[in-house]
């Protein structure tokens, strides 16, 4: 561990917090703190979505796709496009109507206008045991990526830390320091993988002579997934946009039902080609580096037992 990679978290937690502490200053109202004062434009909504949507759970996912399977895992957000484009314009028109006219802060909300207060009730309680499992994947990648970089750091911990400054960043800031914080947090995430992750692993590991030469062409072929697991995919990440507690609080936070439907038409961009495929190849670039040993003074030996998952933050 370098001192330079401790400056670097510092700094990056430091700044999370500081944006927290800056919109509890600005926040005048109950709706600047749950709903950002409903005026915030769709480049901020759009990055914020993304970065919820994919955000470390995915990024460690797609990583382990590309190491398992190469290119094809890509497929896996394809949905993410199809369901954030389908809301936009099935969805979003007749959620940010609603919300203006009947100022909703929350989710079951919605269920309360349409049905009664226990319905609204039962939503609230499914959507929360349902965040948990996401909200607990995004942590765990965070501390995953955390314990991979400094060796002397155990995932509990990792966990811990990142967990609480999360809590904390949201508790005083409010929306508006959860989207700004996505902002910055996408922005760091795309810089890191376009300037540095992919080109500095790419001529690590030999460039595409290493890749071909190491792996079969199954990894760069987009066919080498099921229909099956197509499905699967579909069934399971496509719906999330019609249901998604967070997506509707962003969906109250836009200015208008343009600057939403704007702001996913942005996301679903996001998410693919550009997130999907710069995650599938740096998995897939992972797998190249593993199988010629070069995580060997990790304790990951070429044929030994790897998690696919460790793959991209290693």
């Amino acid at each position: 561990m370098a001192l330079i990679d401790v400056i670097i978290f510092v700094l990056y937690f430091a700044g999370m917090l500081a944006i927290g502490v800056y919109f509890f200053r600005k926040n005048k109202n109950i709706d600047d703190y749950y709903v950002g004062g409903r005026s915030l434009g769709s480049w901020h909504i759009g990055l914020s979505v993304v970065a919820t949507d994919v955000g470390g759970g995915f990024s460690i996912g797609l990583g382990g796709l590309g190491f398992s399977i190469g290119l094809s895992g890509s497929w896996m957000l394809f949905t993410g496009l199809i369901g954030a484009w389908l809301s936009a314009v099935v969805l979003i028109p007749i959620i940010s109507r609603l919300s203006r006219k009947h100022q909703f802060f929350t989710f079951p909300q919605i269920f309360e206008h349409f049905y009664n207060h226990r319905v609204a009730l039962i939503a609230g309680v499914i959507s929360a045991i349902g965040y948990i499992g996401f909200t607990s994947s995004q942590l765990l990648a965070g501390a995953k990526l955390a314990s991979a970089t400094f060796a002397e750091l155990d995932l509990i911990t990792a966990l811990i830390i990142m967990g609480a400054i999360a809590i904390i960043y949201t508790g005083i800031g409010g929306l508006k320091a959860v989207i700004y914080t996505d902002t910055v947090q996408w922005i760091i995430l795309m810089s890191g993988l376009i300037f540095i992750g992919i080109p500095v692993a790419y001529f690590a590991v030999g460039g595409m002579e290493a890749i071909k030469t190491t792996l079969g062409p199954e990894f760069l072929s987009l066919t080498n997934v099921s229909w099956q697991q197509l499905v699967k995919w579909a069934v399971t990440i496509i719906p999330i946009w019609f249901v998604g507690m967070t997506l509707y609080q962003r969906i109250y936070a836009s200015k208008g039902s343009k600057q939403a439907q704007k702001a996913w038409f942005i996301a679903g961009l996001f998410e693919w080609p550009i997130m999907a495929f710069m995650g599938v190849f740096l998995g897939l670039l992972s797998r190249v580096a593993f199988e010629n040993g070069m995580f060997a003074d990790l304790g990951y030996g070429a044929g030994s037992q790897f998690d696919a998952e460790m793959g991209l933050p290693i």
